[in-house]
């Protein structure tokens, strides 16, 4: 950028030269003095060019900054959906297993229920052959294991 800047210069102080050289006074100062003018504006392009890929490499690494943290946002995002479907999952799981657990519970206590009717029934059953068997006894035998094991 330097070399084509300091052409545009010299290339300017030529055609100022070449102009004035078949001038008069008046206009070969104003020439000079536009070529003047000319080359501090060069100048400051230069600078502002300068200035400008100075903020354009500062916006490039705030760029890549950011794209690195909307990176790290998104890996992270990606890993707690993730964790939520494993531990939607595992949710669902524990609560087909308490469903299964309740059912068997309620089988269970329905099977209880139907052996303790089944224990009461055999328990009128033998108290009803103890009624039996009591008045056929003569005083003299006592009852073999006797109430203790009902």
């Amino acid at each position: 950028m330097t070399k084509i800047t300091a052409q545009w210069s010299l290339l300017i102080a030529l055609v100022a030269i070449a102009i004035l050289s078949g001038c008069d006074d008046g206009k070969k100062k104003k020439a000079l003095a536009e070529a003047a003018q000319a080359k501090t504006e060069a100048v400051k392009l230069k600078a502002e060019v300068v200035e400008l890929k100075g903020e354009i490499s500062y916006l490039k690494e705030k760029l890549q900054t950011a794209n690195v943290a909307r990176d790290k946002l998104r890996k992270q995002s990606d890993e707690l959906i993730e964790d939520k479907e494993a531990v939607t999952t595992d949710v669902q799981d524990a609560q087909q297993e308490v469903d299964n657990l309740k059912a068997l519970l309620a089988e269970q206590t329905k099977k209880a229920n139907e052996l303790q009717k089944q224990v009461d029934q055999l328990k009128a059953v033998i108290r009803e052959f103890q009624t039996r068997i009591e008045p056929n006894k003569t005083p003299e035998q006592p009852k073999a294991g006797g109430d203790a094991n009902q």
